[in-house]
């Protein structure tokens, strides 16, 4: 770890924030984007976490996360990062490092907190100019909230 000293709270949610190594354009990668909701998913049945929004820049990831289980934020990322980069570097046919060390998370503690963060994600395709439209980006849950894509990876929050 990096010395980042984490919120951590039972049932809390979360805003979480992850970089890649050396702020790497990864995710320019269409393969990289469509494979990192398919590893979110498949982390959701095992760490029973609810994922209530994402999208995936070109360096970086933002998600709102609730883990509802009996892990905890910390063990749930080091198993998002780690098995995606592991699986990742296997279909490029390298063994490097993708991920910059640790994560930021920032707990919501508020409806109106819960919506500012969901559009400040939704919203940073536009805002780096990838899109002129969040609707545009395919590789966010604004499609979800909008539209009809990712229905078996973001969970429905009631506020």
């Amino acid at each position: 770890m990096n010395g980042l000293r984490h919120y951590d709270s039972p049932g809390s949610i979360y805003f979480i924030t992850t970089v890649t190594k050396r702020h790497q354009t990864l995710f320019y990668s269409a393969q990289a984007c469509r494979f990192l909701p398919v590893c979110l998913e498949y982390h959701k049945y095992i760490f029973q976490y609810n994922l209530y929004g994402f999208v995936i820049m070109p360096e970086h990831l933002h998600f709102i996360i609730q883990p509802s289980g009996s892990f905890k934020i910390s063990k749930i990322m080091n198993h998002i990062k780690g098995n995606f980069a592991r699986k990742y570097n296997v279909l490029r046919g390298v063994n490097e490092s993708i991920w910059q060390e640790g994560y930021f998370d920032e707990g919501i503690r508020s409806t109106r907190q819960f919506i500012n963060e969901l559009n400040y994600m939704h919203y940073n395709p536009v805002r780096r100019g990838l899109v002129a439209l969040p609707e545009d980006y395919t590789y966010s849950s604004y499609r979800y909230y909008h539209g009809n894509e990712y229905t078996n990876l973001i969970d429905r929050i009631i506020l």
